[in-house]
């Protein structure tokens, strides 16, 4: 029988580097999630897009700006951005966001901007 919830603390799963700095999934596809859930601190992100998902940011911590179709979007803590799909964006500054995707992440539907 399936459980009726799912839990899971940021410690259960591994950190992980990608695109945009590190994050840990809290929530993915492979779950049975109509959304995806990570947290993802911030370092160095690339220009990206994806063609299906939209991403909502949540911030944490911290303040800086998130560049979306090279407009500058001022963030600071308790701040929300959708960004839709096709919008190529990528975080600057010190941020600790939690980062939703419907549908959930996949790897296949992150495209760097060339």
């Amino acid at each position: 029988m399936v459980s009726s919830y799912l839990k899971r603390s940021p410690s259960d799963v591994e950190l992980e580097w990608d695109i945009c700095g590190s994050r840990r999934r809290l929530i993915t596809g492979a779950d049975g999630s109509p959304a995806s859930i990570h947290v993802t601190t911030m370092s160095g992100a690339r220009p990206h897009f994806h063609r299906t998902t939209t991403e909502y940011y949540y911030v944490l911590e911290g303040s800086g700006r998130l560049m979306v179709d090279g407009e500058p979007v001022p963030l600071e803590m308790g701040d929300v951005v959708m960004v839709r799909p096709g919008a190529t964006h990528h975080a600057e500054g010190e941020l600790t966001c939690v980062v939703m995707g419907v549908p959930p992440f996949d790897p296949a539907d992150q495209h760097l901007d060339a």
